[in-house]
Protein backbone atom coordinates (compact mmCIF):
# COMPACT_ATOMS: atom_id res chain seq x y z
CA UNK A 1 0.00 0.00 0.00
CA UNK A 2 1.92 3.19 -0.86
CA UNK A 3 -0.85 5.39 0.84
CA UNK A 4 -0.09 6.03 4.26
CA UNK A 5 -3.22 5.12 6.33
CA UNK A 6 -4.78 7.21 8.51
CA UNK A 7 -4.66 7.03 12.22
CA UNK A 8 -8.36 5.51 12.12
CA UNK A 9 -7.33 2.66 10.19
CA UNK A 10 -4.63 2.39 12.08
CA UNK A 11 -6.62 1.85 15.20
CA UNK A 12 -8.68 -0.84 13.87
CA UNK A 13 -5.29 -2.49 12.36
CA UNK A 14 -4.11 -2.05 16.06
CA UNK A 15 -6.93 -3.64 17.98
CA UNK A 16 -8.04 -6.64 15.49
CA UNK A 17 -4.41 -7.74 14.15
CA UNK A 18 -3.69 -11.20 15.22
CA UNK A 19 0.55 -9.91 16.12
CA UNK A 20 -0.70 -7.25 17.50
CA UNK A 21 1.16 -7.71 21.37
CA UNK A 22 -1.76 -5.81 23.23
CA UNK A 23 -2.19 -8.52 26.25
CA UNK A 24 -5.48 -7.20 29.03
CA UNK A 25 -5.95 -8.64 31.51
CA UNK A 26 -7.08 -12.20 32.29
CA UNK A 27 -11.15 -11.07 33.07
CA UNK A 28 -11.23 -9.20 29.33
CA UNK A 29 -10.34 -12.39 27.83
CA UNK A 30 -12.25 -15.35 30.08
CA UNK A 31 -15.82 -13.13 30.33
CA UNK A 32 -15.00 -11.12 26.71
CA UNK A 33 -18.94 -12.60 25.62
CA UNK A 34 -20.36 -11.62 28.51
CA UNK A 35 -18.94 -8.13 28.18
CA UNK A 36 -19.52 -7.40 24.97
CA UNK A 37 -23.18 -7.69 26.20
CA UNK A 38 -23.18 -4.71 27.86
CA UNK A 39 -20.09 -2.56 25.96
CA UNK A 40 -22.64 -1.99 23.49
CA UNK A 41 -25.05 -0.22 25.57
CA UNK A 42 -22.58 1.00 27.68
CA UNK A 43 -20.78 2.82 24.52
CA UNK A 44 -24.20 3.94 23.15
CA UNK A 45 -25.33 6.07 26.11
CA UNK A 46 -21.30 7.64 26.27
CA UNK A 47 -21.76 8.32 22.72
CA UNK A 48 -24.62 10.06 23.37
CA UNK A 49 -23.92 12.01 26.37
CA UNK A 50 -20.33 13.43 25.47
CA UNK A 51 -19.43 12.53 21.72
CA UNK A 52 -16.47 11.25 22.39
CA UNK A 53 -13.56 10.22 20.01
CA UNK A 54 -11.79 7.02 21.61
CA UNK A 55 -13.19 4.90 24.67
CA UNK A 56 -10.47 2.49 26.28
CA UNK A 57 -11.05 -0.44 28.94
CA UNK A 58 -8.95 0.23 31.81
CA UNK A 59 -10.47 -2.59 34.03
CA UNK A 60 -13.51 -4.51 35.31
CA UNK A 61 -14.12 -6.09 38.16
CA UNK A 62 -16.02 -10.01 38.59
CA UNK A 63 -17.99 -10.95 40.85
CA UNK A 64 -18.43 -14.63 41.59
CA UNK A 65 -21.09 -16.02 43.97
CA UNK A 66 -21.24 -19.70 45.46
CA UNK A 67 -24.08 -20.91 47.32
CA UNK A 68 -24.44 -24.30 49.22
CA UNK A 69 -27.39 -26.17 51.11
CA UNK A 70 -28.21 -29.26 52.46
CA UNK A 71 -30.28 -29.74 49.93
CA UNK A 72 -27.86 -29.21 47.04
CA UNK A 73 -24.37 -29.44 47.64
CA UNK A 74 -22.38 -29.19 44.34
CA UNK A 75 -24.66 -25.77 43.28
CA UNK A 76 -21.78 -24.53 40.67
CA UNK A 77 -20.53 -20.93 41.20
CA UNK A 78 -21.97 -18.02 39.37
CA UNK A 79 -20.16 -14.96 38.10
CA UNK A 80 -20.82 -11.71 36.82
CA UNK A 81 -18.30 -8.30 35.76
CA UNK A 82 -19.50 -5.87 38.50
CA UNK A 83 -18.34 -3.23 37.38
CA UNK A 84 -15.99 -1.50 35.00
CA UNK A 85 -13.20 1.77 34.58
CA UNK A 86 -12.95 3.50 30.99
CA UNK A 87 -10.51 6.02 29.74
CA UNK A 88 -12.09 8.40 27.41
CA UNK A 89 -10.92 10.87 25.12
CA UNK A 90 -13.17 14.30 24.28
CA UNK A 91 -11.86 17.30 21.74
CA UNK A 92 -14.30 19.33 23.27
CA UNK A 93 -15.43 19.63 26.83
CA UNK A 94 -17.66 22.60 26.38
CA UNK A 95 -17.89 25.13 29.69
CA UNK A 96 -17.64 21.19 31.63
CA UNK A 97 -15.04 20.54 33.74
CA UNK A 98 -13.44 17.15 33.49
CA UNK A 99 -14.55 16.13 36.92
CA UNK A 100 -18.23 17.09 35.62
CA UNK A 101 -17.84 15.21 32.58
CA UNK A 102 -16.82 11.80 34.49
CA UNK A 103 -19.87 12.43 37.17
CA UNK A 104 -21.99 12.84 34.48
CA UNK A 105 -21.03 9.75 32.06
CA UNK A 106 -21.33 7.84 35.37
CA UNK A 107 -24.95 8.99 36.40
CA UNK A 108 -25.96 8.25 33.12
CA UNK A 109 -24.07 4.51 32.92
CA UNK A 110 -25.16 3.49 36.32
CA UNK A 111 -28.49 2.01 35.03
CA UNK A 112 -26.66 -0.75 33.04
CA UNK A 113 -23.86 -1.24 35.13
CA UNK A 114 -21.03 0.80 37.70
CA UNK A 115 -18.45 2.48 35.52
CA UNK A 116 -15.86 4.52 36.53
CA UNK A 117 -14.68 7.00 33.83
CA UNK A 118 -11.49 9.12 33.75
CA UNK A 119 -11.66 11.65 31.01
CA UNK A 120 -8.86 13.77 29.23
CA UNK A 121 -8.76 15.83 26.05
CA UNK A 122 -7.96 14.34 23.20
CA UNK A 123 -4.92 16.87 23.05
CA UNK A 124 -3.61 16.17 25.93
CA UNK A 125 -3.64 12.16 25.40
CA UNK A 126 -1.71 13.14 22.61
CA UNK A 127 0.89 15.19 24.16
CA UNK A 128 1.19 12.44 26.64
CA UNK A 129 1.89 10.58 23.81
CA UNK A 130 4.40 11.93 21.79
CA UNK A 131 6.52 12.70 25.47
CA UNK A 132 6.21 9.11 26.61
CA UNK A 133 4.04 9.27 29.37
CA UNK A 134 3.91 6.23 31.32
CA UNK A 135 -0.07 6.57 31.31
CA UNK A 136 -0.76 7.58 27.92
CA UNK A 137 1.53 4.38 26.69
CA UNK A 138 0.32 2.18 28.83
CA UNK A 139 -3.50 2.82 27.78
CA UNK A 140 -2.55 3.53 23.79
CA UNK A 141 -0.48 -0.40 23.97
CA UNK A 142 -2.66 -2.75 26.23
CA UNK A 143 -5.99 -1.38 26.77
CA UNK A 144 -9.10 -2.78 24.50
CA UNK A 145 -10.42 0.05 22.58
CA UNK A 146 -13.86 -0.41 22.73
CA UNK A 147 -14.99 2.69 20.43
CA UNK A 148 -13.16 5.46 18.06
CA UNK A 149 -14.71 8.35 16.06
CA UNK A 150 -14.67 7.94 12.63
CA UNK A 151 -13.12 11.17 11.79
CA UNK A 152 -11.29 11.71 15.08
CA UNK A 153 -6.85 12.29 14.26
CA UNK A 154 -6.44 12.53 10.64
CA UNK A 155 -3.28 12.55 11.00
CA UNK A 156 -0.77 10.33 12.68
CA UNK A 157 -0.14 9.94 16.41
CA UNK A 158 3.34 10.34 16.93
CA UNK A 159 4.47 7.69 19.74
CA UNK A 160 7.56 8.75 21.95
CA UNK A 161 9.76 5.82 23.17
CA UNK A 162 8.92 3.92 27.33
CA UNK A 163 11.28 5.50 29.79
CA UNK A 164 13.95 3.18 29.98
CA UNK A 165 13.62 3.53 34.19
CA UNK A 166 11.58 3.88 37.28
CA UNK A 167 13.62 7.16 39.05
CA UNK A 168 10.83 9.48 38.83
CA UNK A 169 8.36 7.11 40.16
CA UNK A 170 10.64 5.80 42.83
CA UNK A 171 10.66 9.22 43.91
CA UNK A 172 7.46 10.44 44.14
CA UNK A 173 6.44 6.97 46.02
CA UNK A 174 9.32 7.70 48.36
CA UNK A 175 8.15 11.35 49.18
CA UNK A 176 3.87 10.76 48.64
CA UNK A 177 4.23 7.53 51.37
CA UNK A 178 7.08 10.02 53.62
CA UNK A 179 3.71 13.06 53.20
CA UNK A 180 1.49 10.87 54.33
CA UNK A 181 2.66 9.38 57.19
CA UNK A 182 3.42 13.03 58.78
CA UNK A 183 -0.99 13.83 57.62
CA UNK A 184 -1.45 10.52 59.79
CA UNK A 185 0.83 12.04 63.01
CA UNK A 186 -0.45 15.34 62.35
CA UNK A 187 -4.25 13.04 62.94
CA UNK A 188 -2.89 11.55 66.27
CA UNK A 189 -1.34 15.10 68.05
CA UNK A 190 -4.95 16.61 67.03
CA UNK A 191 -7.30 14.07 68.10
CA UNK A 192 -5.08 13.78 71.69
CA UNK A 193 -5.83 17.78 71.76
CA UNK A 194 -9.08 16.93 71.05
CA UNK A 195 -9.60 19.12 67.74
CA UNK A 196 -11.37 16.29 65.94
CA UNK A 197 -12.40 18.35 63.28
CA UNK A 198 -8.72 18.84 62.38
CA UNK A 199 -7.89 14.98 63.05
CA UNK A 200 -10.22 14.18 60.31
CA UNK A 201 -8.74 16.37 58.54
CA UNK A 202 -5.45 15.42 58.62
CA UNK A 203 -6.93 11.45 58.01
CA UNK A 204 -7.87 12.99 55.19
CA UNK A 205 -5.04 14.27 53.71
CA UNK A 206 -2.89 10.90 55.04
CA UNK A 207 -5.43 9.00 52.76
CA UNK A 208 -5.51 11.21 49.23
CA UNK A 209 -1.48 11.69 49.53
CA UNK A 210 -0.61 7.76 49.74
CA UNK A 211 -3.34 7.18 47.19
CA UNK A 212 -1.91 9.22 44.85
CA UNK A 213 1.33 8.30 45.57
CA UNK A 214 0.01 4.82 44.87
CA UNK A 215 -1.97 6.15 41.30
CA UNK A 216 1.34 7.78 39.90
CA UNK A 217 3.88 5.04 40.74
CA UNK A 218 1.44 2.52 39.24
CA UNK A 219 0.22 3.88 36.44
CA UNK A 220 1.91 7.35 35.87
CA UNK A 221 -1.32 9.21 36.26
CA UNK A 222 -2.09 12.29 38.09
CA UNK A 223 -5.61 13.03 39.39
CA UNK A 224 -7.04 16.31 39.89
CA UNK A 225 -9.11 15.71 42.65
CA UNK A 226 -9.64 15.47 46.44
CA UNK A 227 -12.44 12.36 46.34
CA UNK A 228 -11.10 9.45 48.17
CA UNK A 229 -13.76 7.61 46.56
CA UNK A 230 -12.61 8.40 43.20
CA UNK A 231 -8.92 8.26 44.39
CA UNK A 232 -9.92 4.44 45.67
CA UNK A 233 -11.61 3.22 42.77
CA UNK A 234 -9.07 5.06 40.16
CA UNK A 235 -6.39 2.89 42.68
CA UNK A 236 -8.19 -0.53 42.62
CA UNK A 237 -6.71 -1.03 38.87
CA UNK A 238 -3.52 -1.33 40.61
CA UNK A 239 -4.17 -2.44 44.11
CA UNK A 240 -7.68 -5.07 44.69
CA UNK A 241 -6.93 -4.53 48.17
CA UNK A 242 -8.40 -0.96 48.49
CA UNK A 243 -11.88 -1.41 47.67
CA UNK A 244 -12.53 -4.19 51.13
CA UNK A 245 -10.33 -1.23 52.91
CA UNK A 246 -13.93 0.82 53.58
CA UNK A 247 -16.90 -1.85 52.81
CA UNK A 248 -19.67 0.26 52.59
CA UNK A 249 -22.28 -2.46 53.05
CA UNK A 250 -23.55 -1.20 56.71
CA UNK A 251 -25.01 2.45 57.94
CA UNK A 252 -21.97 2.46 60.02
CA UNK A 253 -19.65 1.49 56.91
CA UNK A 254 -21.26 4.04 54.71
CA UNK A 255 -21.25 6.81 57.96
CA UNK A 256 -17.70 5.97 58.55
CA UNK A 257 -16.53 6.71 54.93
CA UNK A 258 -18.58 9.77 54.27
CA UNK A 259 -16.93 11.39 57.46
CA UNK A 260 -13.50 10.92 55.54
CA UNK A 261 -14.73 11.49 52.40
CA UNK A 262 -16.07 15.15 53.64
CA UNK A 263 -13.52 15.95 55.96
CA UNK A 264 -11.52 17.87 53.19
CA UNK A 265 -14.40 20.44 53.12
CA UNK A 266 -16.44 20.27 56.15
CA UNK A 267 -14.14 19.77 58.89
CA UNK A 268 -13.59 23.89 57.90
CA UNK A 269 -16.30 25.30 56.90
CA UNK A 270 -19.10 23.16 57.87
CA UNK A 271 -20.44 23.66 61.33
CA UNK A 272 -22.16 20.31 61.96
CA UNK A 273 -19.42 18.40 60.83
CA UNK A 274 -19.14 16.14 63.75
CA UNK A 275 -16.86 13.01 64.32
CA UNK A 276 -16.39 10.93 67.63
CA UNK A 277 -12.66 10.00 69.23
CA UNK A 278 -13.92 6.11 68.44
CA UNK A 279 -14.21 7.03 64.54
CA UNK A 280 -10.64 9.09 64.43
CA UNK A 281 -9.16 6.18 65.76
CA UNK A 282 -10.94 3.23 63.47
CA UNK A 283 -10.49 6.07 60.34
CA UNK A 284 -6.39 6.12 61.40
CA UNK A 285 -6.75 2.19 61.22
CA UNK A 286 -8.03 2.00 57.63
CA UNK A 287 -5.54 4.66 56.72
CA UNK A 288 -2.90 2.79 57.65
CA UNK A 289 -4.07 -0.07 56.02
CA UNK A 290 -3.76 2.42 52.59
CA UNK A 291 -0.32 3.27 53.93
CA UNK A 292 0.63 -0.29 53.54
CA UNK A 293 -1.09 -1.31 50.52
CA UNK A 294 1.10 1.51 48.79
CA UNK A 295 4.20 0.45 50.75
CA UNK A 296 3.50 -3.44 49.29
CA UNK A 297 1.85 -2.29 46.28
CA UNK A 298 4.30 0.49 45.16
CA UNK A 299 7.76 -1.11 45.90
CA UNK A 300 6.65 -3.75 43.37
CA UNK A 301 5.77 -1.41 40.64
CA UNK A 302 9.24 0.39 40.92
CA UNK A 303 11.28 -2.99 41.14
CA UNK A 304 9.17 -4.08 37.77
CA UNK A 305 10.84 -3.72 34.69
CA UNK A 306 9.55 -1.01 32.30
CA UNK A 307 8.39 -2.40 29.09
CA UNK A 308 6.15 -1.21 26.92
CA UNK A 309 5.95 -2.27 23.26
CA UNK A 310 5.27 0.56 21.86
CA UNK A 311 2.61 0.96 18.52
CA UNK A 312 4.86 2.13 15.84
CA UNK A 313 6.48 -1.76 16.16
CA UNK A 314 2.62 -3.11 15.74
CA UNK A 315 1.92 -0.97 12.95
CA UNK A 316 5.08 -2.32 11.23
CA UNK A 317 4.03 -5.61 11.85
CA UNK A 318 0.93 -4.90 10.14
CA UNK A 319 2.05 -3.37 7.18
CA UNK A 320 4.82 -5.95 6.86
CA UNK A 321 1.30 -8.48 6.73
CA UNK A 322 0.08 -5.98 3.98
Amino acid sequence: MGKKANTAKDLKTFVNSKKCIMKPFTIYHTCHDSFSLLQKSLVDIIVKVTNPDMIFLLGVSLQRRKSESIFNEQAPSAQHISDCTLLILISDLSTNGLHEWQDKIENHCKRIMPVTTLVLKTATFQLWLKAGHQFALSAWNASPMLYHADSVCKEDILVAPAPVNNKDAAKQWEEGLSKAKEFLVGAELYRVRKQHKMSAFMLHQSAEHALLALLVTGTGYHPNTHSIDRLIRYGSLIAYQLPDVFPRKTDQDKRLFSLLQKAYIDTRYKEDYDITEEELLTLAEKVSRIHEILSITGAAFINKPLVCTQLSDVRQQTQDDI
